[in-house]
């Protein structure tokens, strides 16, 4: 094959991807002593043909449990990866590469172009100006490209040149390799009444070890992001030691709460409503380190959720009288709870209390009140008085909220939970 394309083009071509190194072993094989003859023949043996690695035994016993370090199974010598390897989505993929002119005499015009073609895109690498390679003359390029996308990647390369015949003509080689998934990210959404809770999991894809050095989560908007891995913000616990180092297999779970910048009360309708109609969360940014340092980078899609939606009337806040410092066994107490018109028209709002939900703590006062008419987000305080039958921790205030107008009806399982004294 090469002496076909010798024939053919006297331009060759030699593509060597850049990779890491790693450290060689020694492939030490430990011997007994006690066996004399065997270890005189090794030894003949070591200094009539040497290896490259050094020694090819050594003299300690099997059972020794500490090992001088020219017996660790690595040695300092640094090798180059003889094969392709594997590469992993947000790795760079950095190739060298070679263009000789074989022939004895000149090539003029001599121009290289490189691109990246996957499923969905071609990505232009190099297109350098024409030169002039002499006999025997190389032309050294390197292309670099960060792997965005899953599955095949085609490197094409396309070398045009002026024969010494006069003749334009074209080499073209193409290499094809795979992406794979290093890390494999999982999410789970909670909703905490206006918040929500992300909860995301990492999950090493690898045959090798990763270490985590970031991962950082970029709200989209209404939302603002509070990190809740590191307790005051201190991230030396995530990323800081062997904490951020995963083995194969391995997988972390990380824990974010999603918050509307402005509170219930305080917002719009319009702003309540792209808070609670808003399908996408975020972005995950993670970094990463392989082997002697190599970096990946992997950002993911918009994490989407499916909306919880709004009803019409909202509680927008419901909390106990300040009077009431805390609540104690068949005392009475109140609560006070603001009732919001978040519809696109005026209702006339019927709020009545449920007694029989909650048989441990029983309203004590008017269960019925009329709010009266509530514009377009209008709110109204309502004061609530209970009494609680039982201690512990207790859920009361069912209620229900009807709209005399449109006949539209909410029902609330409960206010509040409150620890009873």
């Amino acid at each position: 094959m090469a002496s076909l394309m010798r024939e053919s083009h006297p331009l060759t071509l030699k593509v060597m991807r850049l990779s890491r190194p790693t450290l060689a072993d020694t492939r030490t094989l430990p011997m007994d002593s006690s066996t004399a003859v065997l270890a005189q023949a090794l030894r003949e043996a070591e200094q009539n043909r040497p290896t490259a690695s050094g020694q090819i035994f050594s003299d300690l016993q099997l059972s020794d449990a500490q090992l001088p370090l020219d017996a660790f199974p690595l040695s300092e010598t640094l090798v180059l990866p003889r094969t392709f390897g594997t590469m992993f989505l947000g790795e760079t993929f950095s190739a060298q590469m070679c263009i000789c002119n074989e022939s004895a005499f000149v090539v003029r015009d001599v121009a290289v172009n490189v691109v990246m073609q996957t499923a969905t895109q071609q990505v232009p690498l190099l297109d350098n100006s024409a030169v002039q390679l002499a006999a025997g003359q190389p032309l050294n390029v390197q292309v670099a490209h960060e792997i965005k996308e899953l599955g095949t990647h085609v490197l094409g390369c396309t070398i045009t040149y002026l024969s010494a015949q006069g003749e334009h003509r074209t080499l073209q080689r193409s290499f094809r390799f795979q992406a794979a998934n290093p890390l494999v990210v999982k999410t789970k959404v909670n909703h905490l009444a206006r918040d929500v809770l992300l909860e995301v999991q990492v999950h090493n894809a690898t045959h090798a070890t990763l270490v985590l050095e970031r991962l950082r989560f970029e709200p989209s908007s209404p939302f603002a992001a509070e990190d809740l891995n590191a307790p005051h913000g201190d991230t030396a616990l995530l990323w800081g030691g062997s904490a951020g180092f995963m083995q194969p297999g391995d997988a972390r779970q990380y824990l974010y709460r999603l918050r509307a910048p402005i509170a219930s009360e305080e917002a719009s309708v319009e702003q309540e409503r792209a808070v609670q109609y808003a399908t996408a969360l975020g972005k995950l940014d993670i970094l990463w380190r392989g082997a002697f340092g190599s970096v990946g980078r992997l950002q993911t899609s918009q994490l989407l959720r499916k909306s919880p939606g709004m009803f019409l009337i909202e509680v927008d806040k419901a909390e106990i009288d300040e009077t009431d410092s805390s609540v104690t066994l068949e005392t009475p107490f109140c609560v006070r709870a603001r009732v919001r018109n978040v519809s696109e028209n005026t209702m006339t709002v019927l709020a009545t209390v449920d007694a029989n939900k909650h048989p441990l703590v029983m309203p004590c006062g008017p269960t019925r009140h009329d709010l009266g008419d509530l514009a377009v987000g209008e709110a109204r305080e309502i004061c609530l008085e209970f009494l609680p039958l039982a201690a512990g921790v207790q859920r009361f205030g069912a209620m229900v909220f009807v709209d005399s107008v449109s006949g539209y009806t909410r029902e609330l399982g409960h206010l509040l939970e409150v620890f009873v004294a």
